[in-house]
């Protein structure tokens, strides 16, 4: 029997040494937690302005009212005053419940234990984290009183949506001070904290109310409340109706654009609520003036020889969740592709009927003009001419120019649809690839965090510019080409489809019409700036344009065009696919006197020879006497 008596001795003893032992480690080189505490990150445009407030706000205990602490003890640790940081009936009737159930439901975790998760260790579920949660607890409690340990719970605990603390959450879901929420709004904020993400009121408000009917029936329960003001308070619950979050004066986009760059740069927000200051690339001025816009519009700009965004707002800036048609804003970009590689900007396109299969494209005034220069087809954004110029070049080229030198994300259509812009991408692809145009040739990696200090203001990261790649010379080089596209997309502005852009200084730019999206792109070589409209019926030139125009009209540094010195002198080209003419509709019209003989030997007379043989067989098909009259007239102009 003594024997016995001694090995409990001696095993009590050794669990108690072990304990004690592991205790001493997991906390020997704890921080304070005053100093662990979430403070929120602090946003700031680019001059070092705040763009927002923090989403955590600190509240003193006594403005914290009874009845929410009440609803947060009985929601959340009912023996709180009672234990010593581990409750051992809350967590055996948190065994007991759970085996009943046979599922892990009920963690039996303190307010004690939550918050030491909270300051000091990560969500990662394994035994060594919840052991050291347990001695962290216990010594939260030796170090600081009961008071203490429940502000701080309230002041850090995670509530959804980036926020962290009761206070930030009640400005946030509520637009009220803390003190100042209902009984049945401190249900509802209570009722979050089980699981911030799906119980939040944004996110689910009738699971969220229903969360809350059970914080209400434990405070009847636990005799917080009455059973009258427990019936009253669950019928003005169930009547309740959630009129939206409550800004934090900031976009609601910008602040996850940011969230998901400093993840990608390796910064977490349990490390950035730390009080950290983010500084952004976005321009104050900018970001103001654009803050009145529908939302419909969606306006984003960036600097062409950094990759900096200036501005950003409006749902789905970024791909995929942005996606939309481009229309004519995607032809620059192969007009970039056929400069490169030797066409002149006065080379001559045919703007005449066409039909690719199934597939007929016409101008947007269903007019057409017979031979045109490539300038006048991308200044008046003619289709017709530009599907010429696409055929030309090669639609797998073109693509492949597209995905792999300016790095556009998108969907891609197989046909030849992509020519006018069937092409899905966002706002900020298109800046990206615009910005090689501009910049003479360098694709750039758009970025908005532009520098991070922590909590005792040092420097721990500092953006600079990410080279994707630099679009390949052929015949002539990126920067060559830029000067030439450059030119004639003034000219757009000056006198073509984007005139409603025009400013008292020189800018370039191109519109765009898809079937749900205006678009108008443009800027100069410190600034590019995208204004997608989506709805119905509308014109990037007519609607687009005059946005971008109000937006831009005071910002200081536009005006400064490319002035590299380059020397062009390329031999002009004519294009005409004979084959995918609408030959139709040409021998209709020349059967109605809609087209003359005469305008149309004119245009077949800057045909190669092959090009024009197979032009006069597919008029000999349908109209023989035509193709004969056409002949004869055609031998008197040229000498074979």
């Amino acid at each position: 029997m003594r024997w016995k008596v001694i090995g409990f001795l001696c095993g009590f003893l050794l669990s108690v040494s072990v304990l004690f032992y592991l205790y001493v480690d997991f906390t020997k080189d704890l921080d304070s937690p005053e100093s662990k505490i979430p403070t929120g990150f602090l946003l700031l445009y680019s001059d070092g302005t705040f763009m927002s407030l923090p989403r955590s706000f600190w509240v003193k205990l006594e403005d914290v009212p009874p009845y929410f602490l009440n609803a947060l003890l009985v929601s959340e640790d009912k023996r709180f005053y009672y234990h010593a940081g581990v409750d051992p009936i809350g967590i055996a009737r948190a065994i007991v419940r759970n085996i009943s159930s046979m599922s892990i439901n009920e963690g039996g975790s303190t307010i004690t234990q939550q918050l030491a998760r909270t300051l000091y260790l990560t969500p990662t579920v394994t035994w060594q984290r919840k052991l050291k949660e347990l001695f962290i607890a216990l010594w939260l409690e030796r170090h600081r009183t009961k008071e203490e340990i429940l502000q701080m719970y309230i002041n850090s605990v995670y509530m959804g949506n980036g926020l962290y603390g009761f206070a930030s959450a009640s400005r946030y879901y509520f637009g009220k001070e803390l003190g100042d929420v209902t009984l049945n709004e401190a249900a509802i904020l209570v009722a979050v904290v089980r699981s911030p993400e799906n119980f939040n009121p944004l996110r689910n408000w009738n699971i969220s109310r229903l969360k809350a009917k059970t914080v209400l029936d434990a405070l009847l329960k636990e005799g917080y409340i009455n059973s009258l003001v427990h019936k009253r308070a669950v019928e003005e619950l169930e009547a309740m109706t959630y009129a939206g979050n409550f800004k934090m004066d900031m976009d609601e986009e910008i602040f996850w654009r940011v969230v998901r760059e400093l993840q990608q740069l390796g910064y977490g927000l349990n490390e950035l609520r730390q009080g950290y200051k983010i500084y952004t690339t976005l321009d104050r001025n900018l970001s103001q003036a654009a803050s009145s816009l529908p939302r419909t519009v969606v306006v984003e700009a960036i600097d062409p020889m950094s990759g900096a965004v200036l501005l950003y707002r409006g749902v789905g800036s970024t791909y995929p969740e942005g996606r939309r048609l481009l229309g004519s804003a995607i032809k620059p970009f192969y007009y970039y592709l056929a400069i490169l590689e030797g066409w002149s900007i006065d080379s001559e396109l045919v703007d005449l009927p066409l039909k690719i299969g199934d597939w007929t494209p016409e101008n947007f005034d269903k007019g057409y003009r017979g031979i045109v220069t490539m300038r006048q087809a991308l200044v008046d954004s003619l289709n017709i001419p530009s599907v010429n110029l696409f055929m030309q070049l090669g639609k797998e080229n073109v693509v492949e120019f597209l995905k792999n030198e300016l790095k556009i994300a998108g969907h891609y259509p197989e046909d030849m649809t992509i020519a006018l812009g069937t092409l899905e991408t966002a706002p900020e692809e298109v800046l990206k690839a615009y910005s090689a145009i501009f910049n003479g040739g360098v694709v750039l990696q758009p970025y908005i965090v532009k520098r991070i200090e922590d909590m005792n203001g040092r420097t721990i990261y500092e953006a600079s510019p990410k080279v994707l790649n630099v679009v390949k010379a052929r015949r002539l080089s990126p920067m060559e080409a830029s000067m030439v596209l450059l030119n004639v997309m003034r000219e757009v502005v000056e006198r073509g489809t984007g005139v409603r852009a025009r400013q008292r200084v020189p800018v370039a730019g191109k519109t765009g019409t898809s079937l749900k999206t205006a678009w108008f792109v443009g800027g100069d070589q410190n600034f590019i700036m995208a204004v997608a409209v989506d709805g119905e019926d509308l014109v990037g030139g007519v609607h687009a344009a005059p946005i971008w125009s109000q937006l831009v009209s005071n910002y200081n540094y536009l005006g400064k065009m490319p002035k590299w010195k380059v020397q062009v002198s390329l031999s002009t080209k004519t294009t005409l696919p004979s084959l995918t003419l609408d030959v139709d509709r040409l021998v209709q019209w020349l059967q109605e006197g809609t087209l003359s003989i005469d305008a149309l030997v004119e245009i077949t007379s800057r045909l190669d020879s092959s090009a024009l043989l197979d032009f006069l067989s597919s008029i000999n098909e349908r109209s023989p006497q035509l193709a004969k009259e056409l002949w004869e007239k055609i031998k008197l102009k040229r000498s074979w």
